[in-house]
């Protein structure tokens, strides 16, 4: 059996070290989970003060979240870096999961009881 990672997973590293390492320098982030439908927003606090995070998803504006929720842990292993254009335009830009069409049982007269 091989020892090679997917090149996908590779990547998925590479992009959640590049958010990791921009947190931990003190620099504005901008990250998104795509398979949440959710972009995120990180600002270092000043010296004494506590950092923020703040959060989007499709149709909603932004709103503040704990530092410690396990959203945030997530989108940064699961995340890509995104610019501020995208991360300020995204309540009008959407996400994929919003163009799925929810699977539901076909109606019948049978079932209807007729």
């Amino acid at each position: 059996m091989p020892l090679i990672r997917g090149y996908k997973s590779i990547l998925r590293d590479f992009k959640s070290g590049m958010i990791m390492n921009k947190i931990g320098s003190g620099k504005r982030v901008f990250f998104e989970d795509p398979e949440e439908g959710m972009v995120y927003k990180y600002l270092p606090g000043e010296i004494g003060r506590l950092s923020k995070y703040y959060v989007k998803q499709y149709g909603r504006n932004e709103y503040e979240i704990d530092s410690d929720s396990s959203s945030i842990i997530i989108a940064i292993m699961k995340g890509k870096p995104i610019s501020k254009t995208r991360y300020d335009n995204y309540h009008f830009i959407g996400d994929r999961s919003w163009d799925c069409v929810p699977l539901t049982a076909p109606v019948t007269k049978k079932a209807m009881g007729a």
